[in-house]
């Protein structure tokens, strides 16, 4: 390296700039800064580290060697001088103990240099070392400590960008019983009395649950509600699978420390760490690949976990109550080496199966009036018999299940709302679904021509099918009104306005538990 440019170093200063300008998206702008530092100025080793005590993490930049000294007595030297750095906060200049000659320069990195002096904060602090004397010149160790400030004041920026995410993160994650029902309203329906019992026998203990069915039968509702019941509190909600990268998933999942990776200037708890004594919620479960598999395996055998670049000698701990949600096939996946089958019979103590909301239409016209008057608090809406009709026919497969429901309600009552009516009733016309009111015509129609077998059969078919959405109307019916009245058989048949054993054949017809009704009121 010529003496004019040891003397003038600052022309070089717009490639150092650019070179971590560049590097500010990927997150690499330290690593880069140091590597045009290294060769901008003919250095033999750079290398820099984010906290401020001895022995933290430290990137390197590179280091092509010193005359045959061994990495293990470099490393030794760069971490003593960088500690000393950070205590005496000042920049340390001089020949290195290990050769006849080689200098070395090593700067502190401030966060803000525009506070006072006794109130800056350090962020962190980097070494460069070289063959010849060329860091005992006061101009290049200014010009280092000048680019050590920029990458001090960018440390800090991204430190408290970092911190913003984090919080955002942690506000997505927790459970803020915003459109929750409880657990109650979501198991009333005869339906859900097999869940209910599993659930409710699990509430006392600390089993891990797992919840699958299909996309938007409420799964993750089911949960939430759970786990409030349970009281194991902070809910914290992890979705997993969107990455294959298992330094991510584990920075997710247990956190990572400060210089663990290339734009990790903060540390990050893991949201096990932010559900300890509570419950974790682990959305998409099923979507884990193999090796973050083994990590939560791990952790739910031992209840111990390390963040990324923990040098603690003991791992962390966690205790909580974990949750697993998925829409896969687990069995499936199991059998074809997609999932662990030992991870699963640790997250599956009580399995639960939500049936998709095809395989309950009588309870359709209960989620729709529940889901209104949940989300409108203020009005008491309804639903016409033509609406009710419509909602349970056969013909409507509810792909999406409860979230369907919910969006078809959601735009009923906006069209509702537009009407000239002041009622708060949906009305068929309100749902948009394409569907009339069936209704069946007369078996033998009018006009001289005998309808054909095929012709009769398609009518037969379409009674069976409208017999079936009527009787799940029925029986919703007869249930709200057992439930209205107590569970008393007499008094629910005044208010049905039918003989009284004619309501207690129906109850045996549909298998009804009239003490259920009753219990509830007690």
């Amino acid at each position: 390296m010529s003496s004019a440019k040891t003397r003038d170093p600052w022309p070089r200063l717009r490639d150092v700039v650019a070179s971590i300008v560049t590097a500010l998206r990927s997150g690499r702008f330290i690593e880069e800064g140091l590597e045009a530092l290294f060769v901008e100025f003919g250095a033999t080793s750079a290398w820099s580290t984010l906290e401020t005590k001895s022995g933290a993490p430290m990137h390197r930049s590179r280091t092509a060697g010193f005359r045959g000294v061994s990495p293990a007595v470099l490393a030794q030297h760069v971490t003593e001088v960088l500690s000393q750095v950070q205590s005496e906060l000042r920049t340390i200049a001089g020949y290195v103990p290990y050769a006849t000659s080689g200098s070395f320069a090593a700067v502190p990195l401030w966060g803000d240099l525009s506070a006072a002096k006794d109130e800056q904060s350090l962020a962190g602090a980097m070494y460069l070392e070289f063959p010849n004397e060329q860091a005992i010149d006061d101009n290049l160790v200014e010009f280092i400590e000048f680019v050590g400030a920029l990458l001090g004041a960018l440390i800090a920026q991204q430190t408290r960008i970092e911190a913003t995410r984090e919080d955002l993160r942690v506000e997505r994650a927790k459970d803020h019983h915003e459109h929750y029902l409880d657990l109650e309203e979501l198991l009333a329906p005869s339906s859900m009395d097999g869940i209910r019992d599993d659930l409710e026998g699990a509430l006392a203990s600390n089993a891990s649950i797992l919840i699958v069915g299909e996309s938007g039968t409420g799964k993750t509702q089911l949960a939430t509600a759970f786990a409030r019941a349970s009281r194991q509190e902070p809910i914290v909600r992890a979705t997993l699978g969107h990455s294959d990268d298992l330094n991510t998933i584990t920075s997710e999942l247990f956190g990572h420390e400060r210089g663990a990776f290339s734009g990790a200037v903060s540390r990050r708890k893991g949201l096990v760490e932010y559900a300890n004594e509570g419950t974790l919620i682990l959305d998409e479960v099923l979507n884990l690949p193999g090796n973050a598999q083994q990590l939560l395996l791990d952790f739910t055998q031992f209840g111990t976990y390390r963040p990324l670049g923990y040098q603690g000698r003991r791992p962390k701990r966690a205790a909580l109550r974990l949750i697993s949600v998925t829409n896969g096939d687990m069995s499936k996946a199991i059998s074809k080496g997609q999932f662990r089958g030992d991870l699963y019979y640790r997250i599956a103590t009580v399995p639960v199966v939500l049936p998709p909301l095809r395989e309950r239409r009588g309870d359709i016209a209960r989620i729709a009036v529940r889901y209104l008057n949940h989300t409108d608090t203020r009005t008491d809406w309804e639903l016409s018999g033509d609406a009710m009709e419509v909602l349970l026919s056969s013909n409507l497969q509810w792909a999406g299940n409860i979230r369907e429901l919910e969006s078809v309600m959601e735009r009923a009552r906006n069209r509702a709302r537009r009407g000239a009516s002041d009622e708060a009733v949906i009305e068929a016309e309100h749902l948009g679904l394409g569907e009339a009111p069936m209704r069946a015509g007369p078996i033998w129609p009018g006009g001289d021509d005998e309808p054909s077998l095929e012709e009769l059969h398609a009518r037969w078919k379409l009674f069976t099918e409208q017999q079936g959405s009527l009787d799940a109307l029925e029986r919703l019916i007869v249930e709200d009104a057992l439930r209205a009245c107590n569970g008393i058989v007499a008094k629910t048949a005044r208010v049905l306005g039918m003989p009284r054993t004619g309501l207690i054949s129906r109850i045996a017809t549909f298998g009804i538990d009239v003490e259920k009704f009753k219990e509830v009121q007690e």
